[in-house]
């Protein structure tokens, strides 16, 4: 169920909602705000980069338990799309030493995530205002 309503995705390519994220993400985003730089930008954004991503294709989540050797040291959330491709919009966030492991495929929840919620109506504003950006401007050469 999708608790924010995205624009039509009818022209919207999984890879247009990706580059929206990226120009959105920001410390203000993260959950891990020690751990982020402007050059991990994806790092502790991957639960609402998994909603958002939900909100225009739907599918479904799946959650990752990440590891350093043996130890648990994480989640990590990324998508199943309806299609049943693997999609992880923030995969690269991970430092050499961490491993996912034991993916469990989840329906979305009905509401707002109970922690980030605020992070995740942030970044959810931000990726529409840039896909409305890109929108305009390919409507505009769309009538020349």
């Amino acid at each position: 169920m999708t608790v924010i309503d995205p624009p039509s995705t009818a022209s919207l390519t999984v890879h247009d909602v990706l580059e929206a994220l990226k120009q959105s993400w920001s410390s203000a985003t993260t959950e891990e705000p020690e751990n982020w730089t402007p050059d991990n930008l994806s790092r502790g954004q991957c639960g609402i980069s998994s909603l958002i991503i939900h909100d225009y294709f739907a599918g479904r989540l799946v959650l990752w338990k990440v590891f350093v050797g043996d130890q648990q040291v994480g989640f990590h959330y990324s998508n199943e799309l309806p299609d049943g491709t693997a999609f992880d919009a923030t995969g690269d966030q991970f430092w050499p030493e961490e491993v996912l492991r034991e993916p469990t495929v989840l329906e979305r929840p009905c509401r707002l995530p109970k922690v980030g919620a605020d992070r995740y109506l942030i970044l959810s504003k931000r990726v529409r205002d840039v896909l409305a950006k890109v929108s305009r401007v390919v409507e505009h050469y769309d009538t020349d």
